[in-house]
């Protein structure tokens, strides 16, 4: 390769901003970090003990690229439980983590489309899944409140012209999900202009109410959810998400995973089997008991003074501060050892994110703000 091919290449990376997107750390690297996707929980000993038997009776070598059968089964089981639509094994596929989702949804069905909108406040990660391979991009205006794009925007975005939607509900930086009302009339207006929505509802199990985009009739052909596989059991470092995706999809992601990791580790996925069977049982408790302390956390921001942004998942926190205050903010945490998820990569950089866990962290957190006025 010449030296002008790769300096070419060399320019072309730094000038996609998109691939240069920071992640945010899918799990939280101690008790003060709250800039995390996701919480730590310990595993529990039966889960442990679904791998290590795993291990023993030689599930060590590579499975079916999509995952193993029984796991896709056990999602499709819970994905019909909260959508009511007919998922089936052939329709799943098994990821390495969010990300990994994130990218094969995004790119393999953005192939189909000329190109994609994305809500203007959005994970970091959906940036980076479509800066690995360009595509033209649109950002759907959002609401100033919820920082979800609105109904009306979302039916701009058709209007324009965009045939492929990316959203998150709830979002990914406040936890706001769309009600019942609004997600019936995205239903309808994806119904209506025939066009395709990736539809990130991971952090839907931390909610008390929801309604998924797959619930309405007709729609799981036009859908493709993805998510962490059973969230809250102490997965999220062996990264296990899924893709519920119309079969026409299916092939073209299982071939491009097959490229990138050939299968999602097999002793996890052996693991994620095995909360499936108590996961519904579990799974009510903790949001629970995630979203009183949630409430209590907000109402000490409140009480401070800072504006915190309505959510509806247990497991996340938004505040929203002038730009000198969220500086000193920040700051101020950092100093005491925390570490809050910045807003600006999300597209908000009025905000920081707090990731809500079992531990007393996000409330030291904020009456440490308090203190400092």
């Amino acid at each position: 390769m010449s030296s002008s091919t790769i300096a070419r290449i060399l320019q072309l990376h730094e000038e996609n901003a998109f691939l240069r997107t920071s992640l945010l750390p899918p799990i939280s690297a101690g008790e003060g970090d709250l800039s995390a996707d996701d919480l730590v929980v310990p595993l529990e000993e039966r889960v442990i003990a679904a791998a290590a038997e795993a291990l023993e009776a030689g599930q060590t070598h590579y499975v079916d690229v999509p995952g193993i059968a029984p796991l896709r089964q056990a999602i499709a089981a819970y994905l019909r439980d909260m959508t009511g639509a007919d998922y089936q094994q052939p329709k799943i596929v098994v990821t390495a983590g969010m990300q990994e989702a994130r990218f094969l949804t995004i790119q393999m069905i953005g192939e189909q489309f000329d190109r994609i909108a994305i809500p203007a406040v959005v994970h970091p990660g959906v940036r980076k899944a479509i800066g690995v391979r360009p595509m033209k991009t649109e950002h759907i205006p959002v609401d100033p409140t919820t920082l979800l794009p609105s109904v009306d925007a979302v039916r701009a975005a058709l209007e324009s012209g965009t045939r492929l939607l990316y959203l998150e509900s709830p979002s990914r930086l406040t936890g706001a999900a769309y009600s019942a009302e609004q997600v019936i009339e995205i239903a309808a207006l994806i119904s209506t202009y025939e066009a395709t929505a990736i539809w990130d509802q991971g952090l839907a199990p931390w909610t008390t109410e929801y309604m998924s985009l797959a619930a309405h009739s007709g729609l799981i052909e036009r859908v493709a959810l993805i998510g962490e596989a059973f969230p809250g059991m102490g997965l999220a470092s062996w990264y296990i998400g899924y893709i519920a995706a119309p079969e026409a999809h299916v092939q073209p992601m299982t071939s491009q995973k097959q490229i990138m990791a050939i299968c999602t580790g097999t002793a996890a996925q052996y693991a994620a089997l095995e909360v499936s069977k108590f996961y519904s049982e579990s799974q009510p408790a903790q949001v629970r008991r995630l979203a009183a302390k949630r409430a209590q956390i907000a109402e000490v921001a409140s009480a401070a003074g800072i504006d915190v942004l309505p959510g509806d998942a247990a497991t996340v926190l938004a505040l929203r501060f002038k730009a000198a205050k969220k500086a000193e903010a920040a700051a101020a945490l950092a100093d005491a050892g925390f570490a809050a998820a910045d807003g600006a990569a999300f597209g908000a950089p009025e905000t920081l994110r707090l990731t809500i866990s079992y531990d007393d962290a996000a409330e030291k957190s904020l009456r440490l703000l308090a203190s400092k006025g």
